[in-house]
């Protein structure tokens, strides 16, 4: 037995998840393990991104206020 025996001899999973995927009727971004938590923190970082940016564009536009 070598050193690397470990990864080379996995048993091969992809028909079992080929089936998975293929026979699941929700929308491929969330048939996978753990995809609603990937697309909901993709959703809030994003979310987030978009505040800041609008928050940014409106302080320039405004600008600063002038003193009388």
């Amino acid at each position: 037995m070598s050193l690397l025996s470990p990864i080379y001899n996995l048993p091969n999973h992809v028909l079992e998840k080929q089936k998975m995927y293929q026979n699941n009727t929700k929308p491929i971004m969330l048939r996978g393990p753990r995809s609603n938590l990937y697309v909901g923190t993709f959703g809030v970082l994003f979310g987030v991104g978009m505040l800041g940016t609008l928050y940014g564009a409106y302080s320039l536009t405004k600008g600063k206020p002038s003193e009388s």
